[in-house]
């Protein structure tokens, strides 16, 4: 019985492959199929995969001239005979219990699909940090396992659109003909999403069970000159189904909080300017409004967006040229952010911790909380003595206290010369 069917794009990543391919062959789940897809490398990608071929039966090569990595997994589906899909990318590496820890969950739930975590892979600075966006914790439903109804304001934001990162059973994916877009850049988007908000039941494994390469170029993935559009192409593409479905309205916000997130991120990445400021207009002479991104007030994006609001806040308000500078110091404080992770790295501490972090920000905002009540308590303290304080003085100044005081100094006088004797004699018999 075949139990996952691991589908793999393979275009001109003959540096990273072997490594990707090692992580697969050593999964502690055995009941696996693996469909390489070449998808027209130039470089020896295609050797390296019929080196695994031949000594691997559970590994096969599908090969097709160059169309994306959409048609590539499209391709892949149509081989596929396990119970789940997991479509990986072949410049990533992944734990050796990925494709168990997934399906085991799968299995427990009966979801449709389950996410696990994610760390990057640094491979310019050599180091590992955690991939938030692959799982933003804080936006999950208090429940094991929901659907996009319990969440539907961050369906789109608390898990990226990269297909990798979940594994989904292989029969949900046909019942709703679920496809990749086939595009050459955000091809995953459409079938990430469109199968988000179909499933019934979505689970996660919260474990770093990817390890996402970046930092790398020379690939697919590190260049969108040559199709600029095809990630509003994609964005267009999921608006149109949400509308069809009827489910649009209740999932706008987090459509459009994605949307601007994508365009914004889209633009900066143009490797040369003249398509940059070319897209720069597109995006501001009407892409933007076309996704219902115009026109929204600022708290309408979440705290994770406001960077790139900003961004969006820059382009419709100033020139090209604000736009550029804007974006060199974005790049200056991303530049001094990685000095300042590579430092902590060369002290050893090779991966962040995000849920200690996110763990000691809640006891210093407890601690907050009690600073403040002290001294809210001391300032109620130093009223209320002071208050007493009025009081005593009041007291000693009122004419029944003097008089008082004064009839009663002989009396005074006389406890006093009493004590006195007490504690003499007192003395004088402890010495006898």
């Amino acid at each position: 019985m075949i139990k996952v069917s691991v589908i793999l794009p393979v275009y001109n990543t003959e540096k990273y492959l072997r490594q990707c391919l090692e992580s697969i062959e050593h999964q502690t789940l055995k009941e696996m199929e693996v469909f390489c897809v070449d998808d027209g490398s130039s470089d020896g990608s295609v050797e390296i995969i019929r080196e695994y071929v031949e000594k691997d039966s559970r590994f096969h090569l599908l090969e097709q001239k160059n169309a994306g990595g959409g048609a590539a997994r499209n391709h892949g589906m149509k081989e596929a005979k396990g119970e789940y899909l997991m479509f990986l990318d072949s410049d990533d590496f992944f734990e050796p219990c990925l494709l168990e820890r997934m399906a085991d969950r799968l299995d427990e739930t009966q979801a449709d699909i389950s996410v696990c975590k994610v760390r990057c892979w640094h491979e310019d600075l050599q180091f590992f940090t955690d991939e938030h966006a692959a799982m933003r914790e804080e936006y999950l439903p208090e429940k094991e396992v929901f659907d996009y109804h319990d969440m539907a304001e961050y369906i789109f934001n608390t898990f990226h659109n990269w297909p990798w990162n979940k594994m989904f059973r292989r029969s949900f994916v046909e019942e709703k003909k679920l496809c990749f877009q086939e595009i050459r850049r955000t091809n995953d988007l459409f079938f990430t999403c469109s199968a988000l908000v179909n499933a019934e039941k979505i689970t996660t494994v919260k474990e770093f069970l990817v390890n996402y390469r970046v930092g790398i170029t020379g690939n697919c993935q590190s260049t969108n000159t040559a199709t600029p559009l095809d990630f509003h192409r994609a964005f267009s593409r999921l608006r149109e189904y949400l509308l069809e479905k009827g489910c649009y309205e209740e999932v706008k916000r987090s459509f459009i909080n994605h949307a601007i997130d994508g365009c914004v991120a889209n633009l900066l990445s143009q490797e040369k300017s003249v398509q940059q400021e070319t897209l720069y207009h597109q995006l501001k002479g009407g892409l933007f409004k076309a996704l219902d991104i115009a026109d929204q007030p600022a708290d309408y994006y979440y705290d994770y967006n406001q960077r790139m609001y900003h961004f969006y806040r820059t382009i419709m308000d100033q020139d090209y040229d604000s736009l550029l500078r804007l974006r060199i110091q974005d790049l200056k404080d991303e530049r001094d952010n990685c000095l300042h992770l590579n430092h902590i790295e060369k002290m050893g501490i090779i991966h962040r911790d995000e849920d200690r972090i996110r763990q000691l920000e809640a006891e210093k905002a407890a601690l907050e909380r009690e600073k403040m009540a002290l001294e809210q308590e001391r300032e109620d303290l130093r009223a209320e003595k002071a208050e007493l304080q009025y009081e005593v003085r009041n007291v000693y100044d009122s004419f029944s206290y003097k008089t008082g005081h004064l009839v009663t100094s002989p009396l005074r006088a006389c406890a006093r010369a009493a004590r006195k004797t007490i504690n003499t004699e007192g003395k004088y018999n402890r010495r006898k």
